[in-house]
């Protein structure tokens, strides 16, 4: 009897843990996401999503030792970011993952990048721009924000109302 309690504790404990594992994000993960422009939270900040483009250069273009090349091509994405939270918060560029056919995508390192590493007092904000470097051609599906590197992340779909992906 005691064997027979002991295997079912083992057996719900596995279950609950993998529950809780994380997979990648699918693209009807990134369907169901928020949408561009629309204000989203992950712990104490806020993200708003303001544009996607595409470009070979990214970085400062006031300063040449302040931007890089594409391997591939970026997707910048543009965001502004705001802290509700009572105490001051840190935004990384690093935290944040770009969704291409299902892959997650680390942002670009670049110097210069306005907000990047900041802290931010509560109730102000920033406005920045996030770039990864994918292969010429992909088509971004969703950026996955986090206001940690250790923190749940929210999702925001970066198609259009019609289906069409957005920065081409």
């Amino acid at each position: 009897m005691k064997e027979m309690f002991v295997v079912g504790a083992a057996v719900l404990a596995l279950v609950g843990c993998s529950s809780s594992m994380t997979t990648s994000p699918t693209k009807e993960s990134a369907a169901a996401a928020a949408s561009i422009g629309t204000p989203v939270r992950d712990g104490k900040l806020e993200f708003r999503v303001t544009g996607v483009n595409r470009s070979k250069l990214a970085g400062d273009p006031t300063n040449q030792f302040m931007q890089e090349t594409a391997r591939g091509e970026f997707i910048n994405v543009s965001l502004a970011v705001k802290n509700t939270g009572e105490e001051a918060q840190s935004f990384f560029a690093s935290n944040q993952k770009l969704i291409v056919n299902g892959k997650q995508f680390d942002a670009a390192t670049i110097l210069g990048i306005p907000g990047d590493g900041d802290n931010i007092n509560p109730g102000l904000g920033l406005e920045t721009v996030v770039s990864f470097d994918v292969p010429p051609g992909s088509v971004p599906e969703a950026i996955e924000l986090h206001d940690s590197a250790f923190s749940g992340g929210v999702m925001v779909n970066l198609t259009s109302a019609a289906g069409a992906p957005v920065g081409r």
